[in-house]
């Protein structure tokens, strides 16, 4: 599949008609400009940035996320308050995002790969 699909063809080439139009692209961008208004205390937008912060002093992880990964986050909790039918980010949004906002954004060191560990596991000590 993945052959046939990636082998010469252009995304003009596929056949989209089938597939239902959710959101015009209008509809895209009004929601993306709710979402940027949500509101998030300072509170929270620190509590945000200690927990970047501390990606970067964690035992075991050799490169933490930076100034870049704070914002993805707290992003990132703006749309978790939003499906949660809020207008407001809670402490609680910002840490059931972190993991999928800051995973990729580090580094482990050697000897937690070896141990089979993943950033996703490091994350999860971290904000325990």
């Amino acid at each position: 599949m993945v052959t046939a699909i990636t082998s010469g063809r252009a995304a003009s080439d596929f056949d989209l008609s089938q597939v239902p139009r959710v959101l015009g692209a209008g509809e895209l961008l009004e929601l993306q400009r709710a979402t940027a208004a949500i509101t998030v205390d300072d509170e929270v937008i620190d509590y945000a940035v200690r927990i970047v912060a501390a990606t970067r002093q964690w035992p075991g992880i050799a490169v933490g996320a930076g100034p870049r990964g704070s914002i993805a986050l707290v992003r990132a909790s703006r749309a978790q308050a939003v499906l949660a039918g809020r207008d407001f980010v809670t402490p609680d949004d910002v840490r059931d995002i972190a993991r999928p906002a800051l995973r990729h954004r580090l580094a482990l060191a050697p000897e937690l790969q070896l141990d089979g560990q993943d950033a996703a596991d490091v994350l999860g000590a971290l904000l325990a």
